[in-house]
């Protein structure tokens, strides 16, 4: 009874849909030409909002997830805080980075950095970056770094500038020189790289890091500042030494990098369209040469189908004010990767029509009744993974996720409404005996040879119409599915399968459980370039101790000795931690007890107010209220240890959160850099919060498309386990989970159903008897388009892997081993279980009126109109 119960709903709900594909084939069947010229003309309609298309080129906005924590706690500095005087700059009280130029230089040989030739090299590189590098301003006047540095005390501040002075050598040679602190309040530790020390004494480096800060604090000030940047940019790429070796890089290189990235493999896309016309031609070409049932044309407009949809997907993203980002220049080898999956089930379902005597009208409605749910379920899986993958807080996956689904749903609509009647005209031709190309009428072949013709013109031009699906079917089409129904028909090589999933299984798991989160922004650049390098460098051999604002934001009482406690020991609190250093620590609090003896403040904070005045390292630590009753916010400063790697990054920002929370008076702990490190505190909960909802979604769709308990379980059982497998395998390509990762994660959840759904539909439509008759005729219908769309793609992605970009060669990894694993599950691993315990429930075809059939329903034997009720037959298992 549940077999039967199933069959009525899947088969009612199945020729429903498959109705309506059927009306629109004999409606395209009857207007081929109308239709295609209607798509064609509205897709570049739709392509004119390519003229608001907008570059989003600010790295924050595009890879940090949006209104997170330290954005607004930067706010609240920026505001609160809003400039420092203009000969009082301090770097560890900036909001942001700031506005810098950047070296890093390394001595040549292992050589010291800090005597010798090498350090009268880094004497000469500070005195060319300071007094040789000069711009003109407004008023044609030459300016160098020195009258654009920001400055304290009428000095250029630079990071790294007690390195260079003659008391530093002095203490160096006499081994005076502390580490990782020197003078008690400099952090050496962060300005050498490959140091060697002795006793906490420093011995030798062989790198040193230099920062030199400019001015912003007026917008004529910020714009000579970043004229002086590029500049510096230039003229860095040709200066050379002769005993050190240099890197550079500056506040916003990445940003620069990312806009030279994003275009930089439009040659690859190119390759790649020419590779994917030659497939799709060879696919389509059929066994022998015919020129009247020769598909290549078909083929190629399958590829032309793909390439048009991203021109309205693109103008509606862009009328739409969604910018273009790096990761969308992805789409365009994906979308033609994916995007002629859909022309091999339309081809296939039309192939399968031949040797019927049909009209060109009933053809296309069998033709479209049995591809046209299949393509619609597959499409529908991918956009709602799309549409899932918006809802994330990262800009570039919300972005991303916008232009590749519209270019997913309008390839569907151009299969459909330029593919399909394309098959229409191709099949007028077929039946007049028109040449492919020339569109003359030819003749057969033995006929041509009989009325003497060449060798040369009777291949050329010869042709006849096709008698069966073997007629169209390419080496490449028929061969791999022969191969593949062998081994799932064969008991020993269904063991041998079985065996190899499980080692599969085990080796993704292991993999799944090694795999870490973990991204660095230099992957961004392209491999190469001058901030690769730096960057680079910087990773690789110094020290990231970065300053921690402890922001108070309650107007407390600074007087009460209780809230004074309370602040010392929350200061304490956060020494105690292993990632915290506890000293320096810059604290205007104590110091004004240590230095005026005083715990008053005096009447409207006079005193501490005139303390704070003289005092450059605290001017801008309290902020009064207007009234100067109170102090409304107020800032101390530690220092924390290395912050190397993102793994560390995001557990220390999320150790700082929970500390926040700890502390007896309100208050944030900020840092420029937690702006960056928020990705890597939620990454990992948000992809696998992501991906889980996505594969929920895959389950409805099969739900609804596929009505029947074992189908969808085992839709999803091959969904999970594909993902399993891919997570596993990231590791293997030196892949860890990232906000670049998880756009690709995400795409993998509907790229992983789609085989898996296209098998199981075309088993459920077999109308053979048993298992293993059916797991071969699914085979023999999606067989064929499952290994071509699979193969299709990974050519439409593989030029990536020459690109210099990571996130390009991040896509093609990961995307290759989802088709990959997708193609296995589907052409191996899934057919040996359908065919051991797959459903008996079964779609029957709609049976000419009067035809008489045998219903098996429970041991009573009934007989009804075939025309009029979805049937049930007898299962042999």
């Amino acid at each position: 009874m549940s077999s039967m119960c199933f069959s009525r709903c899947y088969t009612a709900h199945d020729r429903k849909i498959a109705h309506l594909f059927g009306r629109y084939g004999r409606l395209i069947a009857r207007h081929p030409w109308i239709v295609i010229i209607c798509s064609i003309v509205l897709s570049l309609l739709l392509g004119i909002g390519l003229l608001r298309l907008e570059f989003e080129l600010d790295l924050e906005t595009q890879y940090l997830p949006e209104n997170n924590e330290a954005s607004l706690d930067r706010e609240i500095l920026r505001n609160v805080f809003k400039s420092l005087n203009h000969d009082n700059f301090l770097i560890h009280t900036l909001a942001d980075v700031g506005i810098f130029a950047e070296v890093i230089i390394k001595s040549t040989n292992g050589q010291n950095v800090l005597d010798g030739n090498a350090y009268q090299d880094v004497l000469l590189i500070n005195d060319y970056i300071t007094k040789k590098i000069k711009i003109l301003d407004q008023s044609n006047t030459e300016i160098s770094y020195q009258s654009l540095c920001a400055t304290n005390n009428g000095k250029c501040v630079v990071f790294g500038q007690e390195l260079l002075v003659s008391d530093f050598q002095q203490d160096l040679r006499t081994g005076n020189v502390t580490f990782p602190l020197y003078r008690r309040t400099i952090l050496v530790s962060s300005m050498l790289g490959r140091v060697v020390y002795k006793d906490n004494r420093l011995v030798s480096a062989e790198m040193i890091k230099l920062r030199y800060y400019l001015q912003e604090n007026s917008e004529n000030d910020g714009q000579l500042s970043e004229k002086w940047i590029k500049e510096f940019a230039r003229r860095m790429e040709e200066f050379q030494t002769n005993h050190t070796e240099i890197a550079y890089s500056y506040h916003n290189a990445l940003d620069d990098e990312v806009a030279r990235s994003s275009m930089a493999e439009a040659h690859l896309f190119i390759i790649t369209v020419g590779l994917m016309v030659t497939y799709a031609s060879i696919i389509t070409a059929g066994r022998r040469i015919n020129c009247v049932y020769d598909r290549q044309n078909l083929g190629r407009v399958g590829v032309f189908c793909a390439i048009l949809s991203m021109v309205p997907a693109a103008g509606i993203a862009s009328a739409c004010g969604v910018k273009f980002m790096n990761s969308v220049g992805v789409m365009p080898f994906l979308i033609i990767g994916i995007g002629i999956n859909d022309m091999f089930i339309i081809m296939s379902g039309h192939a399968q029509t031949i040797g019927q005597e049909l009209s060109v009208e009933e053809r296309m409605d069998r033709t479209l009744r049995t591809s046209g749910l299949a393509i619609t379920i597959t499409s529908l899986t991918d956009l709602l993974t799309f549409f899932i993958g918006y809802t994330s807080s990262f800009r570039t996956i919300q972005n991303f996720s916008v232009y590749t689904g519209l270019a997913v749903f309008f390839c569907y609509v151009n299969q459909l409404t330029i593919l399909a009647p394309s098959i229409v005209i191709h099949e007028q031709w077929m039946n007049a005996a028109k040449h492919s190309v020339t569109c003359k009428s030819t003749k057969p072949r033995g006929q041509l040879r009989a009325e003497g013709y060449s060798a040369c013109y009777v291949t050329c031009c010869s042709g006849e119409k096709p008698t069966s699906r073997a007629d169209l079917e390419s080496v490449l089409e028929s061969y791999p599915k022969r191969f593949v129904q062998f081994l799932v028909r064969n008991k020993v090589s269904k063991i041998f399968i079985f065996v190899v999933y499980l080692c599969y299984l085990a080796v993704s798991v292991w993999g799944a459980t090694s795999l870490r989160q973990g991204f660095r922004f230099s992957d961004l650049a392209l491999e190469g370039s001058a901030y690769y390098k730096a960057s680079d460098w910087d990773f690789e051999n110094f020290k990231w101790e970065i300053p921690l604002q402890i922001v108070f934001t309650a107007p407390v009482n600074y007087e009460d000795s209780e809230t004074r406690k309370q602040i010392f020991s929350f200061i304490e609190k956060l020494k105690q931690e292993p990632l915290i250093k506890e000293t320096p620590e810059i604290n205007w609090l104590s110091t004004y007890e240590t230095v005026l003896g005083n715990r008053t403040f005096g009447d409207k904070f006079e005193s501490l107010r005139h303390y704070l005045n003289n005092s450059r390292i605290f001017s801008e630590d309290v902020k009064f209220s207007t009234d100067f009753s109170s102090i409304d916010l107020s800032r101390f400063y530690l220092f924390s240890e290395n912050l190397r790697t993102s793994e560390v990054q995001g557990q220390f920002l999320l150790r700082i959160r929970e500390l926040e929370q700890s502390s007896p008076i309100p208050c944030f702990i900020y840092s420029p850099l937690f702006v960056f490190f928020e990705q890597y505190a939620i990454v990992v909960r948000s992809t696998l919060q992501t991906v889980g909802i996505a594969i929920a979604a895959m389950f409805v769709v099969s739900c609804l498309f596929m009505p029947h308990p074992l189908i969808v379980t085992l839709v999803t059982v091959s969904l999970v386990s594909i993902l399993v497998g891919v997570f596993g395998f990231l590791p293997f390509w030196g892949l860890n989970i990232s906000s670049v990762t998880k756009i690709e994660l995400i795409l993998s959840v509907g790229f992983s159903v789609d085989f898996s759904a296209h098998l199981c539909h075309a088993y459920l439509t077999s109308q053979s008897h048993k298992r293993k008759d059916r797991v071969r005729d699914a085979l023999e219908l999606a067989g064929g388009p499952i290994i071509n769309g699979a193969l299709s793609t990974i050519i439409g992605l593989f030029m990536l892997i020459f690109s210099n970009s990571f996130i390009f060669q991040s896509f093609f990894k990961v995307l290759f081993t989802v088709i990959a694993f997708g193609l296995i599950h589907a052409v191996l691993f899934l057919p040996v279980f359908l065919s051991v315990i797959g459903p008996k429930v079964r779609i029957l075809p709609e049976t000419e009126p009067g035809l008489r059939v045998e219903l098996h329903n429970g041991g009573n034997l009934d007989q009804c109109n075939g025309a009029q009720h979805p049937l049930v037959l007898k299962e042999n298992t």
